[in-house]
């Protein structure tokens, strides 16, 4: 139903942020990873995913499409509901998570609140190809990042800001987007950071 919702981040507390866009506000649930990303307030886009269960509608929000893309695997999981898959999203990257499902790491999954042995089983048995195909399509993270951060910080100083602020921008929305963000992308969320 929302794709993804882009309005002002009025309210932020650790798993739930309030953002206003034509009006309206709106009250997500959101893991750790999603708050600790997003400004204080300001200017954001939050990816949305709407669940009804038990007669009751919610609204999970996340930082990056690639978050959202997990948690809906997760919830997809038998005995994985919306609140493990938001404790798996607070406790590790989605790098992180891939790595451990495709390398059949069960301790470092169990590691995350709320997974046991039988869970972390059971995530390994439904995600490890997925995760597998994923980890193996990832461009060479050295040589994206590098690409990728040179050619924002060189857009974000021909925009007038200073080489250390821009460096400092972008830095921080890389590791809020991930290394497969456009430039583009990569660019609008530095200048939300400075």
């Amino acid at each position: 139903m929302y794709d993804y919702i882009e309005g002002d981040l009025v309210s932020k507390q650790p798993t739930q942020v309030v953002v206003v866009a034509g009006g309206v506000g709106y009250r997500f649930t959101v893991p750790l990873s999603t708050s600790d990303a997003l400004p204080d307030s300001g200017r954001v886009r939050v990816y949305a995913h709407l669940l009804l269960r038990d007669e009751e509608l919610r609204l999970y929000g996340f930082a990056t499409e690639e978050e959202r893309r997990l948690f809906l695997r997760l919830i997809a999981i038998s005995n994985v509901g919306p609140g493990t898959a938001l404790t798996v999203l607070s406790g590790m990257t989605v790098d992180e998570f891939r790595r451990a499902v495709a390398q059949e790491d069960l301790a470092a999954l169990c590691r995350v609140k709320r997974i046991g042995q039988k869970t972390a089983e059971r995530i390994v048995v439904e995600l490890r190809s997925q995760m597998q195909r994923e980890l193996l399509e990832l461009p060479p993270e050295g040589v994206r990042t590098t690409s990728l951060t040179t050619d924002a910080i060189a857009a974000m100083i021909a925009l007038g800001y200073r080489r250390s602020d821009s460096e400092k921008a972008v830095r921080r929305a890389l590791d809020r987007l991930g290394v497969r963000a456009t430039l583009e992308e990569l660019v609008r969320a530095a200048l939300q950071q400075v």
